[in-house]
């Protein structure tokens, strides 16, 4: 969570409810977009002082704006240049999958049917960001950043997400179609 922050503040400074925003809307699908998540991560930051904070008072409210430090882009750069590691992605739930057998076979296959459901959910979601993508102007976004570049791979690890959620709706339907000739 500590690294997505830091790019997105590489992006733009944000307040923590922009940040849980920004998640919740284009990155739900890669890590949690809850307050208490972001706000710890960003709690983290602050005391290893790879982000800095500005307070500002709107009328009643006061408004945290956070921006990243030079130690914290440098942390980021350090990060995002490492290879990426087969090992850290997981599917817990591959272990209902696993253990499926010990299920009743309607239990298995009403499952199956609702993930299959779930993924296709994923899918249009996934489809609609990348529609949003593809409308957007770099040169209506703030200057200093090689915006072109930036959204080229966001705009990759989306057509990855929905490859995924090609992949795993093909299987899954194979599976329960499997399962039903049974």
């Amino acid at each position: 969570m500590e690294y997505l922050i830091l790019g997105l503040l590489i992006l733009s400074p944000m307040t923590g409810y922009e940040l849980q925003q920004f998640i919740k809307k284009n990155l739900a699908l890669i890590c949690s977009h809850s307050a208490g998540s972001v706000q710890t991560a960003l709690a983290k930051l602050e005391k290893e002082e790879k982000v800095t904070a500005t307070e500002t008072v709107q009328g009643k409210r006061r408004k945290k704006q956070f921006s990243i430090t030079d130690t914290g882009r440098a942390a980021f750069s350090h990060w995002v240049a490492q290879p990426m590691q087969a090992d850290k992605v997981k599917n817990m739930e591959l272990s209902r999958l696993f253990f499926a057998g010990l299920a009743k076979p309607e239990e298995r296959r009403r499952a199956i049917r609702d993930y299959i459901r779930q993924m296709e959910e994923t899918r249009g979601v996934l489809c609609a960001i990348q529609a949003h993508f593809q409308q957007m102007n770099p040169q209506e976004l703030p200057p200093g950043t090689d915006w072109p570049e930036v959204l080229r791979f966001q705009g990759y690890t989306i057509q990855y997400g929905i490859a995924a959620a090609d992949f795993e709706i093909g299987w899954y339907s194979h599976l329960l179609y499997e399962l039903e000739e049974e």
